[in-house]
């Protein structure tokens, strides 16, 4: 079951006892807890019949599953990342599994048990193959653009705004996916849009923090047209701010391979769009790459990516300091060339 699934299922008043919840989207997790409580719970009662479960052995969650409910139907019980769904061999944790294991046969029905842990459980652990088929499965995953953009809009509501689609689209590719942040981003958003009714592009440039892939394709614009001074100022403030050199240049040494591929397949005739789905790229992220393949001929790319390997090697290797080996792979993409070729 899908997550939008999950929250028409405690509309229609159909939540199952046994859950486990799973997906990197923890904003969704604790919505869906929230309207659990609201659904289930009589108001003022909360507390009485709600338990959260945090570093709890099998029988702790037992007993508390099996305590009857307090002037409602139904209790909820939150398991955070039980220790035997996690990685690594937890304390009694073969008879944990085995009490467990009889107990998810025949749950009670004054209770709704939820299992969730921040991202997924381990596949690999027998508590969650067997959680995994007695208990309903809710999948967070991230949200597809589409809903994205209802949920940016419905976010926004309330003040009175909407969002450009080409300032969404920046503002996820700039702070990533995660509901957390881009909620707080919108908050800060619709403040700085005081009196506009719509937030812009240029507002999200100018307010929101940039990510690091963001600050790489930046960084990277600067070297291909040639500015090899900015480009500097822009590494010198990504390395005080504790980002790794070896990272950035695993950074710029994907960027350069997708840029190939960008290129290639705009000579051979094949739309943005081919090159984004085939790579898993943001749109807005894969309209930049597009731009930026003009700029050399796929040929020159390819070179300058397989520059970017062996300077990896180097450091590897100990022949290379791993600033020095950042820093000679930048001087070759600002030396590429400045003229737009192979247009």
């Amino acid at each position: 079951m899908n997550w939008s699934d999950f929250f028409q299922a405690i509309k229609a008043g159909d939540v199952p006892n046994l859950l486990l919840f799973a997906g990197p989207e923890e904003y969704l997790k604790r919505e869906a807890i929230g309207a659990l409580r609201a659904s289930l719970l009589p108001p003022g009662l909360e507390e009485l019949n709600e338990q959260v479960l945090e570093s709890a052995d099998a029988r702790a969650i037992l007993d508390a599953a099996d305590t009857m409910p307090m002037m409602c139907d139904r209790r909820i019980v939150i398991v955070r990342d039980w220790a035997p769904m996690t990685p690594g061999k937890s304390k009694n944790e073969e008879s944990d599994v085995a009490l467990i294991e009889k107990w998810i046969q025949n749950p009670p029905p004054g209770c709704v048990t939820v299992f969730t842990f921040r991202g997924d459980p381990d596949k690999r652990k027998k508590a969650t193959n067997l959680l995994s088929k007695a208990a309903t499965v809710v999948d967070f995953d991230y949200l597809t653009d589409p809903q994205l953009k209802q949920w940016a809009n419905r976010r926004l509501k309330p003040y009175g705004k909407k969002i450009a689609p080409d300032a969404l689209s920046a503002l996820v590719f700039m702070a990533g996916r995660e509901l957390t942040r881009l909620s707080g981003e919108i908050d800060k958003l619709a403040a700085y849009t005081d009196r506009a009714d719509t937030v812009l592009i240029a507002d999200v440039q100018a307010i929101v923090p940039p990510s690091l892939e963001y600050n790489v394709f930046e960084l990277m614009n600067r070297l291909l047209d040639g500015n090899l001074g900015e480009a500097e100022k822009m590494l010198a403030n990504l390395l005080q701010n504790g980002q790794n050199p070896v990272g950035i240049l695993a950074m710029l040494s994907r960027q350069l391979r997708q840029l190939t591929h960008m290129r290639l397949a705009l000579d051979a005739g094949k739309p943005v769009l081919t090159v984004q789905e085939a790579l898993k790229m943001h749109p807005y992220a894969a309209r930049q790459l597009a731009r930026q393949a003009k700029m050399r001929p796929a040929e020159m790319l390819h070179a300058l990516f397989e520059e970017a390997i062996e300077y990896d090697f180097q450091i590897k290797s100990g022949k290379l300091r791993d600033r020095e080996a950042l820093g000679a792979l930048m001087i070759k993409i600002a030396d590429s060339g400045l003229a737009k070729r192979g247009n």
